[in-house]
């Protein structure tokens, strides 16, 4: 069965905006008021830390919790202000992008399934 996914973007809880320096890294600290989950964790709703770095790796810290995913450049204006960007299927949301202030925006690498078979001789 094919699930309808909605767009929300939370721009309001960006709390803080900047760069650690000129070439290591990006980061900003939002309020995020609802669940939601990243790298098939679950983070409850408050402050976290989301940390974007030169190659592309995404870090989410916050509430004794943290996870680290790869993204892709993704087609998000360069002029927008800080958000992270969400899907929900009506019982989840989950983080699919980031958009750092000044920069292009980046999506996260969600892999395809891959399925391993083991065999005996």
């Amino acid at each position: 069965m094919k699930r309808n996914f909605f767009n929300l973007v939370a721009v309001a809880g960006v709390l803080l905006g900047g760069s650690l320096t000129a070439s290591a890294a990006e980061r900003v600290t939002v309020n995020v008021p609802f669940s939601f989950v990243v790298a098939g964790l679950e983070f409850q709703p408050g402050h976290y830390t989301v940390d974007e770095s030169t190659s592309g790796v995404l870090t989410v810290s916050g509430g004794g919790r943290g996870a680290f995913v790869t993204t892709i450049p993704a087609e998000f204006k360069s002029s927008a202000p800080s958000s992270l960007h969400f899907v929900t299927d009506g019982h989840e949301y989950h983080l699919v992008g980031v958009q750092m202030e000044g920069e292009l925006g980046r999506a996260i690498d969600s892999p395809s399934e891959h399925k391993l078979s083991i065999g005996s001789r």
